[in-house]
C-alpha cells in the first residue's frame, strides 16, 4: 500500500536524505584528492605515477607514455575515420589521407584505416602507396572477410 505524503513532506525529506548522504561524499571526494596530492608530492620529479598493481600475464608489461601522441586512443581513431571518410566523399582526398594515417597511428592494430588508406591512395593515382597500404591491412587483419578481393587488386596495382 502507498502511503501518501503532502507535497512539502516529500521535499523536507529528499533534503533530509540528501543532507545525510552529500557532505560525506564531497568530504570523502576530497579526502581522495588530498591523499592523492600527497603521493604526487612525495615522489621525486619526473618520476612515473606509481602503479598499484604489476601487469597480468599476456599484457603488455610497460604503457605508452602520457605525452606520448601516439598511444592507443580508439576512440579518437573512430573520429579520424569518420573524418577521414567525410573528406573522401566530399571528393578531398589530400585532406583525407592524414586523417587515416592519423587513425592507423591511433590504433597500431586496426586494418580500417589501412584499408582507406590504400583506396584513397588508388583514387589518387598512387598504386604504389595503394599496394603498400593494402599489404598492411592485410597483415593487420590476414583473416579479413575481402581478403581474396585486396589480394586480387594487390595483383593488379602491381602489374601481375
Amino acid at each position: 500500500m502507498r502511503r501518501a505524503f503532502p507535497a512539502g513532506s516529500r521535499l523536507t525529506l529528499v533534503a533530509m536524505i540528501a543532507s545525510m548522504f552529500i557532505p560525506s561524499a564531497v568530504q570523502g571526494r576530497e579526502q581522495v584528492q588530498k591523499d592523492q596530492q600527497q603521493s604526487q608530492d612525495q615522489s621525486p620529479p619526473g618520476s612515473p605515477p606509481a602503479t598499484t598493481a604489476p601487469p597480468k600475464e599476456g599484457q603488455p608489461k610497460t604503457q605508452p607514455a602520457e605525452d606520448d601522441p601516439h598511444k592507443y586512443d580508439a576512440f579518437n581513431a573512430e573520429k579520424d575515420i569518420e573524418v577521414g571518410t567525410f573528406y573522401m566523399h566530399k571528393g578531398d582526398i589530400d585532406a583525407a589521407i592524414p586523417r587515416f594515417e592519423e587513425a592507423a597511428n591511433l590504433r597500431p592494430n586496426y586494418g580500417k584505416p589501412r584499408l582507406l588508406l590504400a583506396e584513397a591512395y588508388e583514387k589518387k593515382k598512387d598504386p604504389d602507396s595503394a599496394v603498400k597500404y593494402y599489404k598492411e591491412y592485410l597483415k593487420v587483419y590476414p583473416n579479413a572477410p575481402d581478403a581474396k578481393k585486396v589480394q586480387k587488386k594487390i595483383e593488379k596495382l602491381e602489374g601481375k
